[in-house]
């Protein structure tokens, strides 16, 4: 194994939120709380342990849920921290997904379960590592694809395809079955690793979306301390009535306030990617066959086949006192009600969620909520050893195929093999004819203005032929390095498949039987945590 980093400025994939916290470089009022910071997370340690929380209970729905996902018994055994009030929380989350999901969500978990465990012995607090399982989103084209690479570096996908496809389902709540897929994934390869097999046959096999994803991070991570909850959970639900309450009570207020906050993020050029409906709610009500409803301002509740049922205000606050478990919030309220629930100290973010966050901040105050401080979720690429032979034969940076800049390496690469000069001949014929007609034209205009245009129009027909030539050329060259080409085509679909980063469009079950999950973790474990420039690691 072998790994090297390049600076998160040299690439293009991240927010500027992003850069701005891996490079110390954050405005003040940006988030709730100072991101990336442990005198950050020590303050919210003390505020939120010094709240009131239902603590038995909680450790009690964490256990049930470990034991449904397999989480070891030692790792169960911390949770009587949890149900004495003692113990703080490291939390990451995000939508569930067929085969694990992107690589970049069990990153998150993995940097969760690290940045616990550095700020235990920072705070001398037990602090448990956290992920929320988002299985409660109705986006199923979002998260139905699994991604993957053949044994000849081709870009594959798998689709998970349920019985019967229901419009705003809650998607962790279809069956899955994916032995079949888990096996055509494993065929396409030349290597499998018989262990990360067992383990996604294991996981996905004869359970739900989010069950799935949850077996399979509690089978990874669950030694290493890591704790799952679904956050559709009931118990969770009733937990955060008070909340509910609030958010009720207010009304169209966090509405305004939000839009305020992003108006305001906005003049200073901030990204501000939540645009929720101004005339309803920042939660939708939850119908017990785990269909969505919204519900406006004025009194509708509105059901997505168009139905419409009329829930003025004090209605709607009766209906969340009693049946409080129907609250589903949405994106701009998700943080809110994790954090409500939890001792969340710090959380583990993507760059979309680093730019909602900074227009959320000012709902923790309003709602007298303890805000954690953010930190930046690790950022990796993993390849094999061939691709890395690969890249250095072929001879150009690295960062270079981070960056997915196919169309500037296909040209480089042809001009280097270029043996005859034939582009720099082309170049040349093109810039010597442009400068005649240039000539041409300047002393033409000279005896007769109109005579410019006639030899602009010389100078399009006589460059026209070299254009075709060149492209002929270009064909040509392709074909004659065409083992070249190929092989930085399959640098590519290794390195930036997709044109975005292999971490965010292949799945985690690929590299786990690709390389499997003890050589995947070895690997990590040898990152440092700090997470400050992109890593790229070599197994």
């Amino acid at each position: 194994m072998s790994f090297r980093s390049i600076p998160y400025s040299n690439l293009s994939d991240f927010s500027r939120t992003w850069q701005a916290i891996t490079s110390g470089d954050v405005s003040d009022g940006l988030y709730a709380r100072p991101p990336a910071n442990v005198d950050a997370c020590r303050a919210a340690c003390e505020q939120t342990l010094a709240q009131g929380r239902p603590w038995k209970e909680l450790a009690e729905l964490f256990e049930q849920s470990g034991r449904r996902y397999g989480v070891p018994d030692e790792t169960l055994s911390r949770l009587g921290a949890l149900a004495e009030g003692r113990a703080a929380m490291v939390v990451t989350g995000q939508q569930v997904g067929y085969l694990g999901g992107p690589l970049y969500t069990f990153l998150k978990a993995y940097h969760t379960t690290r940045l616990a465990a550095e700020l235990e012995k920072i705070l001398n607090v037990p602090v448990l590592p956290v992920f929320w399982l988002e299985g409660e989103d109705h986006d199923l084209q979002e998260i139905r694809d699994a991604h993957y690479l053949d044994r000849d570096a081709k870009i594959l996908t798998t689709r998970f395809t349920p019985a019967r496809i229901i419009e705003h389902y809650e998607a962790g709540y279809y069956e899955v079955d994916a032995g079949a897929h888990v096996e055509e994934m494993a065929a396409s390869l030349d290597v499998n690793d018989e262990n990360g097999l067992a383990l996604l046959r294991t996981a996905y096999t004869q359970t739900t979306m989010s069950d799935g994803m949850g077996r399979l991070l509690a089978s990874l991570l669950g030694n290493r301390g890591l704790l799952i909850i679904e956050g559709s959970e009931k118990t969770l639900r009733q937990m955060a009535l008070p909340l509910w309450e609030k958010v009720v009570g207010r009304g169209r207020g966090l509405t305004d306030l939000l839009a305020a906050r992003s108006a305001e993020l906005r003049a200073k050029e901030w990204t501000t990617p939540l645009s929720p409906t101004p005339d309803s709610y920042l939660f939708y009500l939850t119908c017990d066959n785990h269909i969505r409803c919204a519900v406006f301002y004025d009194g509708r509740l509105q059901h997505p086949d168009g139905n419409t049922a009329i829930m003025p205000p004090e209605v709607l606050l009766r209906s969340v006192r009693e049946h409080s478990t129907v609250v589903s919030p949405k994106a701009a309220l998700r943080p809110l009600f994790q954090d409500f629930i939890l001792p969340t100290i710090a959380y583990v973010a993507g760059p979309g969620e680093l730019d909602y966050h900074a227009q959320i901040a000012p709902f923790y105050d309003a709602l007298g909520v303890c805000a954690p401080s953010l930190f930046p979720r690790w950022s990796a690429t993993v390849m094999d050893a061939r691709t890395g032979r690969n890249v250095e034969r072929l001879g150009f940076p690295l960062e270079q195929f981070l960056k997915g800049e196919k169309p500037q390496l296909l040209q480089s690469l042809l001009r280097e093999r270029d043996e005859n000069k034939i582009f720099e001949l082309l170049s040349d014929s093109r810039r010597n004819i442009a400068d005649m007609y240039e000539k041409l034209k300047s002393e033409l205009g000279a005896i007769d203005r109109t005579l410019e245009g006639a030899a602009e129009i010389g100078a399009g027909r006589s460059l026209h032929p070299l254009e075709q030539l060149r492209e002929k050329a270009f064909k040509a060259m392709k074909q004659k390095h065409a083992t070249d080409v190929m092989r930085l085509q399959k640098c590519l679909n290794v390195l930036h498949p997709q044109d975005s980063l292999s971490e965010r469009v292949l799945c985690t079950g690929y590299y786990l039987i690709r390389h499997g999950p003890a050589p995947l973790l070895a690997a990590l474990d040898e990152l440092p945590l700090e997470n400050k420039e992109h890593y790229v690691v070599q197994l």
